[in-house]
């Protein structure tokens, strides 16, 4: 399959954001600007050799063609400048909106990899891509009219069939590079999984299989990549060996023609090989263009899915719930909940218990709508949670996960994510209710101790706790903790439920120790659809 079917059948720009397709058209205009400039100024050079003019216009038409081409060169690079955060922005936003429940380990490892690999490469597109896609084929042709001119249609007719001979040989050794080729995306994203899953669960691993068990799941996806690799650089090597070939063939048919048909005019001789050795060399760089091609398609791809990744609909006209009481109506979600109902009054304490897989955690995560059920309704204040706008039920919901989530930075950045407004004194009241008391004391910068690498500088307990201090910051009117203090010990447990349920909000957890401790209003017992 040709390039330009290739760009034809994956619609490359209809995958960008409209802006950024805006930007490409104008460099790709100045490319083809280059391309008809440079075979101008080549043209002048073929007359004034074979004319022997003064060298005064070949110095001009020298001058305007790399003027423009440095001018059409930088220009794309601050276009892929801007290309590059005019996707992050997309990105973001597509991030923004997608639904919790759509961000399993796969998709995030797709968004690692484009984040960090794709979109920076995509920086290349004006400056080098769009070079090489338009500046490399229209060049040959722009010539073909200065040697037409020059030599006559038949010699330019000669030089046409050579230089196509030349391109088919490029577009089979691309071909044959494109696809072998093939399995690389698949292959580099299927290894940056295993890292990512490698880096987020050294520990376990290290503990568990030793220092080289650790790393044995993801030797497997080395020893593939590493596999597929070596097979594309055998090919890229003859690929490269036939372009070599290739490059050359222009040159040698336009000489023998030449000798064919007698021509005793030197000068004339050799004004065609600049101009049939200008109009082939561009050829040669199509030949492993394959690769580069076969990047830009599968970051294309990645972020074509990324940023259409399945979202929540919202109602266009959002309603207000008036209080806070909670219905879920005959919910299924399957493979866990199944025809699932109960109420809950503003202000109840509610224990969510049942067997493991029997979906308490995916029901709390129903409750904060990670997700719709796939048959019922969830109401808040009377109203479903879909005709609520996401940002005003975000609002009313504080969420404390299993496992806590820090981020690299200082104690009291990572609370604030709770209230992004909040004062220091806020923040520190926050986290001593959290019993993170003792953290702050420690440290003399208080509350602006690092966390450390993503919390590392910090116990699973104290996370939690963390996680725990940014909920009581939000002082949210719905309160969903799930196994939120498993890592804690007894004393500290009891103390900061004690401080939960002096909380004005209704209180909704999972827990698999003593529960009594919570004072619990309602118990929701769940049974494994399984």
């Amino acid at each position: 399959m040709s390039i330009i079917n290739k760009l034809k059948k994956d619609q490359i720009f209809s995958m960008l954001p409209r802006v950024a397709r805006k930007r490409l058209i104008a460099v790709a205009i100045g490319w083809i600007m280059v391309a008809a400039i440079e075979a101008i100024a080549y043209s002048v050079l073929a007359f004034a050799i074979v004319n022997h003019y003064a060298p005064n216009w070949v110095f001009i038409s020298a001058v305007v063609a790399i003027l423009m081409t440095v001018i059409v060169t930088r220009a794309g690079f601050l276009t892929g400048v801007r290309l590059a955060g005019d996707l992050f922005a997309e990105l973001g936003k597509s991030l923004a909106r997608a639904k919790l429940s759509w961000f399993g380990s796969e998709q995030r490892a797709q968004i690692k990899t484009i984040a960090g690999q794709g979109i920076p490469g995509f920086m290349s597109i004006p400056a080098h891509q769009l070079q090489t896609f338009l500046h490399a084929p229209l060049m040959p042709l722009f010539l073909l009219i200065g040697i037409a001119t020059l030599a006559g249609l038949n010699a330019a007719l000669v030089a046409l069939f050579l230089l196509l001979i030349s391109l088919s040989v490029q577009f089979l050794a691309q071909r044959s590079l494109i696809r072998a080729d093939a399995r690389r995306n698949g292959s580099d994203l299927s290894a940056s999984q295993a890292t990512l899953e490698l880096v987020d669960h050294i520990e376990l691993l290290r503990t568990a299989a030793g220092p080289a068990g650790a790393i044995q799941r993801i030797e497997h996806r080395w020893v593939e990549q590493e596999a597929i690799l070596a097979s594309i650089n055998r090919v890229a090597a003859f690929a490269t060996f036939i372009a070599t070939i290739a490059s050359v063939l222009p040159i040698t048919g336009i000489a023998i023609y030449l000798v064919m048909i007698g021509t005793d005019n030197a000068a004339l001789v050799l004004a065609l090989l600049v101009l049939i050795g200008r109009a082939a060399a561009p050829l040669a760089e199509l030949a492993t263009a394959g690769l580069n091609i076969n990047d830009l398609f599968a970051a294309l791809r990645n972020f074509n899915q990324i940023t259409h990744a399945p979202e929540l609909p919202e109602a266009l006209h959002s309603k207000v719930p008036v209080g806070f009481d909670i219905s879920v109506q005959n919910v299924s979600y399957k493979p866990a909940l199944e025809h699932i109902s109960f109420d809950i009054l503003a202000g109840a304490r509610v224990w969510v218990t049942g067997p493991s897989g029997s979906g308490k955690s995916t029901l709390l995560e129903l409750l904060t709508r990670f997700d719709d059920p796939q048959k019922g309704q969830i109401t808040l204040g009377g109203i479903s949670l879909d005709q609520i706008k996401y940002e005003d039920l975000v609002e009313n919901i504080a969420y404390v996960a299993q496992e806590p989530i820090l981020f690299t930075g200082s104690l009291a950045e990572n609370i604030r994510i709770g209230k992004s407004d909040a004062t220091k004194a806020e923040i520190e009241t926050a986290a001593r209710l959290a019993a993170l008391g003792t953290v702050i004391d420690r440290a003399a910068e208080g509350i602006d101790q690092s966390v450390g690498q993503q919390g590392t500088a910090l116990s699973g307990g104290e996370r939690q706790r963390v996680a725990i201090a940014r909920a009581l910051l939000k002082d949210a009117p719905i309160l969903i903790l799930d196994e939120a203090t498993s890592a804690l010990d007894e004393t500290t447990e009891q103390e900061i439920v004690k401080t939960i349920l002096g909380v004005s909000a209704t209180v909704i957890f999972v827990t698999h120790r003593d529960a009594s401790i919570w004072q619990p209003t309602q118990s929701i017992t769940l049974n494994s659809a399984v």
